[in-house]
């Protein structure tokens, strides 16, 4: 090869080799694993797929009768096992894939690895860690997720990271005007702060009240599980980051209420990319009753939480707030704002309704009301707040005989509010008995939760494939976790971090983080190409997506009409979707809005992100403090570093540098260097200079970059033929060399 087997080169290559690195996945993931890894204790399943339905049928694989789990530092085989056939091979309904499971439990010691084929090395997993804190950044990511969607604030490059930094964004807000009567100057008012609610930059109140409630209930259960390290703004100031993140969306629903207690419903932000350049002003639509309800038991909550710590005042801000809500949705139960529909003279006023509709069969107002009762008997410890729930139990599902659904995945929420009465010293001793035994004896019935666990081939079970089934994903998790069943609501999250039909984690560039296959692009009014901001959890797969019906139109007869126009039936055909697939491969990394409409597919939201928080939360090896206990604010600045991702994902002791971990650099600069897609991501804490050689296998310098950096960079290598190369990055007098492949 041009160089010695002892040589630097050679004996890096070597390690390369010896290692067994393939580099022929695309969408052939034939072995997946959980790509961030396994904590020591967990059980560990690699689920095997061959392809049989699909776009990806031409795939098939039959695994060798022995796999392997390899230690990437050592190249040593430290567990083989044969794997066993997913229900005595019958293809999996939902992928449409032949599976198989190979139990590596016992594998406990830390370290990095990967799962091989004996009969077949190229036949492998990406790379996975086992270790205590191995949650621990993904739980930063998935909170960091929040700070990127704020309103109103500047995200500045120091704690945003270069790619994504942006100056404020609407501080039109501050000068909002009601929609309904927008030529009016004396209606306008501060609606600042919040988060943009999904991949549009609209608020809704109902929604944030939810939100927070997630978090704050999230908070409550593993305090010690959030630190106050996350690189935000208001990181090492002696508080959890993630109370810090709450405050912002309390401060702006306290700016939404009204001197009489009343909520407004909704807030219409105008869009562009970056946030910073959208200057259309903003509007707000009337109060209702459900923006009043989960309003009050989002401040109830709050209070609880500030009482807890010390900070009365808030607390007393907090309280009065949810008194004054709840009291003016109580006398205006019935009170609708109904947003974006023409016959209110509401449309474009945003784009979701927030409205709930009176249903009696899902219960969907009572919810929202009892929710607020829980979380004002909560506050007040007045057994009051729990008469309207033990008054009329049967206002629910679960409580009137409608089957197995009334414990689906549409009806989580509930499933939660059960057991948070269940555990109220107040509780009716009747009406517990009889929640008891409703929830035992459907949740021993439905096919939905008990027989479930079985059936899907990828351990984590829903029975629908629709819009947000990410959600469902995280949430189900929840509900096991709360019903301790910890194996099975940790098969949840291995789902969501790469064990799937697509062998991808579904939450967005998470190459810092280690993961080799994640979310490339997503529907968002401010991320357009290909390089989004880490951590946001996708909608997921939806079986019943579908183009915009003017491309179904154009597509039946090609004609001029369509959608419109040439171009616009062009943009029919602009990308590739997905169609007839398996329910579970009906996905797409896609960010296109009319006529492809892909916020069906890949649009986040806060709902799937705190779900998936509130989920996380409880797998996290706990570094933070109790409620009432301070955080050393000296060792937390410290260890939360100016770059666009503190504490990446990286085991700075383990012996192992292979190209799926964050690659330590020595000093305070350079905090981590990868490779992901043809490219070599750097992260630099303070600004610098960076030398990055790249060598051919006969050492031939085949590039040179050097560049003054901030924040993260990503250095594109596309221009390299492909094959094997050595990348060397410097940095004063700190060098790292790594094995890349250009393909």
């Amino acid at each position: 090869m041009g160089f010695s087997k002892n040589s630097y080169l050679g004996r890096i290559w070597r390690y390369f080799i010896l290692a067994g690195v393939s580099f022929s996945f695309a969408q052939d993931v034939f072995i997946t694993v959980d790509q961030f890894g396994y904590r020591p204790s967990d059980k560990k399943f690699a689920v095997l797929r061959s392809p049989e339905r699909g776009f990806d049928a031409s795939h098939s694989y039959t695994p060798g009768t022995t796999m392997e789990v390899i230690d990437s530092a050592t190249s040593t085989v430290v567990f083989s096992g044969a794997p066993v056939a997913f229900q005595e091979g019958a293809i999996d309904t939902a992928s449409g894939d032949k599976i198989w499971w190979f139990d590596f439990s016992s594998v406990t010691t830390p370290g990095t690895y990967y799962v091989r084929d004996k009969s077949d090395n190229l036949k492998q997993s990406f790379y996975f860690r086992i270790k205590d804190d191995v949650y621990n950044d993904l739980l930063k990511a998935a909170m960091r997720m929040m700070f990127y969607q704020r309103v109103g604030m500047a995200k500045e490059a120091k704690y945003a990271g270069s790619e994504w930094a942006d100056a404020i964004n609407h501080e039109q807000d501050k000068h909002a005007r009601l929609f309904t009567d927008s030529t009016n100057a004396a209606t306008e008012r501060d609606v600042s702060g919040g988060w943009f609610d999904a991949g549009d930059f609209n608020k809704y109140t109902i929604w944030n009240g939810n939100y927070i409630e997630m978090l704050l209930r999230a908070y409550l259960e593993k305090p010690r599980a959030f630190t106050d390290d996350y690189n935000i703004p208001e990181s090492g100031n002696g508080i959890p980051d993630i109370l810090d993140e709450v405050k912002w969306g309390m401060d702006h629903l306290l700016r939404m209420q009204n001197t009489d207690g009343s909520v407004l419903s909704v807030v219409d932000e105008d869009h562009a990319s970056p946030p910073s350049a959208a200057m259309g002003n903003s509007y707000y639509g009337a109060p209702n009753a459900m923006s009043a309800y989960s309003a009050a038991k989002a401040f109830a909550l709050g209070s609880i939480v500030a009482d807890k710590r010390g900070n009365t005042t808030y607390a007393a801000t907090l309280k009065d707030a949810a008194q004054r809500a709840f009291k003016w949705a109580e006398a205006h139960p019935d009170s609708m704002f109904y947003n974006n529909r023409a016959e209110y003279g509401t449309k474009d006023l945003a784009a979701g309704q927030q409205e709930i509709d009176t249903n009696y069969v899902t219960g969907a107002r009572f919810v929202v009301k009892v929710a607020a009762d829980f979380a004002m008997y909560e506050m007040t410890e007045d057994p009051k707040y729990l008469k309207r729930f033990e008054a009329a139990t049967d206002s629910l599902p679960l409580m009137r005989q409608y089957g197995n659904w009334a414990l689906d995945q549409y009806r989580i929420a509930h499933d939660l509010l059960y057991l948070l009465y269940l555990g109220y010293k107040d509780a009716n001793a009747e009406t517990k008995s009889l929640i008891q035994e409703r929830f035992v004896s459907v949740f021993k019935s439905s096919n939905y939760i008990v027989d479930g666990l079985g059936k899907d081939g990828y351990r984590a079970y829903i029975r629908d494939y629709n819009w947000g089934s990410n959600s469902a994903k995280a949430s189900s998790g929840l509900l096991y976790e709360k019903m301790e069943n910890h194996d099975a609501a940790e098969d949840y999250l291995h789902y969501l971090h790469g064990v799937n039909p697509f062998g991808m984690v579904y939450l967005s560039n998470m190459g810092i983080y280690g993961a080799e296959k994640s979310v490339t692009a997503f529907y968002h009014g401010w991320f357009n190409d290909e390089n989004p901001a880490p951590g946001y959890l996708v909608g997921g797969a939806n079986s019943r997506y579908t183009w915009a019906d003017c491309c179904k139109q154009y597509d039946a007869d090609h004609s001029a009409k369509g959608c419109g126009s040439a171009s616009n039936n062009a943009l029919c055909y602009a990308v590739s979707i997905p169609v007839g697939e398996p329910h579970e491969k009906m996905y797409s990394n896609i960010n296109s809005g009319w006529p492809i409409d892909s916020w069906e597919l890949t649009e986040p939201s806060l709902g799937y992100q705190t779900y998936y928080i509130r989920l996380i939360s409880n797998f996290v090896q706990e570094k933070g403090v109790d409620i009432g206990e301070k955080i050393d604010t000296e060792s937390s600045s410290s260890s939360a570093t100016n770059t666009a991702e503190s504490s990446s994902a990286t085991d700075s002791s383990s012996s192992n540098k292979d190209k799926s971990e964050s690659l330590m650099i020595s000093g305070p600069v350079v905090t981590s260097v990868h490779f992901v897609r043809n490219a070599i991501l750097v992260n630099v804490s303070q600004e610098s200079v960076v030398h990055i050689q790249v060598f051919d296998m006969q050492g031939n310098k085949v590039e040179s970059i050097q560049e003054r950096l901030l924040g993260n960079k990503r250095i594109s290598l596309d221009a390299l033929p492909q094959g094997y190369y050595i990348a060397r990055i410097a940095n004063g007098n700190a060098a790292k060399s790594i094995p890349i492949a250009i393909r």
